[in-house]
């Protein structure tokens, strides 16, 4: 049962992706040509911080949506083209593209989609998925629906001319260089520490560190961040919730 499952999942999937070439919005035979693999750096949407991260162990339960022809034709965040009639999807921070299973948890159907744009933002929905895609997973006259998404794998990523390229990429985006944090201060008081904690939460990876100086005092620190003017930003949003002494720090 479970293999006839997958071989449902994979046909819907190359017979979705023939449909596409007949359409003249999209002129190369691979509808997944000309994107790049990308990470990103921290972004922030209506006032809320996301902080994207490959990310190879993610499971999450909560609401879908699903979008389409306002987008049709439209760029993606890396770089494609999205079509509303291929199996694609919206996340907010996993690398682009990769695979994940979407499953529906009322009727327990699941499909595979290819992650390859940014979203969505609206009432803490945690994938946007295309119209076929949810038409496939049963909720598309509903709008939305709780699933679960699960990290399926890599996706490949195709050149201009549709043609695979080299997988190197990969290795050399995760190697890149996060080379900056963002020191909130030092504190001895692990009652204070955890109230600090509630007022970091969102704005990145919290770090709490020994003082290499003394063992009773505690350092707490964001990041690490590649990017420095995203981190004057963190810095900036620490200030307006009262943290006004933390400190910018490069690296070695």
């Amino acid at each position: 049962m479970k293999n006839s499952s997958l071989f449902y999942i994979f046909i819907t999937f190359f017979l979705t992706s023939c449909s596409s070439y007949q359409s003249s919005t999209f002129s190369s035979k691979n509808p997944f040509a000309g994107g790049i693999y990308k990470i990103g750096e921290p972004y922030i949407i209506q006032d809320k911080m996301f902080f994207p991260e490959e990310d190879f162990s993610y499971r999450e339960k909560g609401i879908a949506s699903w979008y389409g022809q306002k987008f049709h034709g439209k760029k993606t965040a890396n770089g494609e083209i999205f079509n509303m009639n291929l199996l694609t999807a919206a996340h907010r921070t996993l690398q682009l593209p990769s695979l994940v299973k979407v499953t529906n948890t009322s009727n327990k159907k699941s499909i595979i989609l290819r992650v390859n744009d940014r979203g969505p933002f609206a009432k803490d929905r945690i994938i946007d998925v295309s119209k076929k895609a949810a038409s496939l997973l049963g909720f598309q006259k509903e709008g939305t629906i709780e699933v679960i998404v699960e990290y399926y794998g890599r996706a490949n990523v195709f050149d201009s001319f549709g043609r695979i390229k080299n997988k190197k990429i990969h290795k050399d985006i995760k190697n890149k260089s996060k080379n900056f944090i963002l020191n909130v201060g030092v504190f001895s008081d692990k009652k204070n520490i955890e109230k600090i904690k509630i007022q970091l939460k969102g704005l990145g990876k919290i770090n709490i560190e020994k003082s290499k100086n003394d063992s009773s005092l505690y350092k707490v620190f964001l990041g690490p961040f590649g990017n420095k003017n995203f981190v004057y930003r963190v810095q900036r949003a620490l200030s307006e919730k009262g943290l006004k002494d933390s400190v910018v720090e490069i690296l070695d």
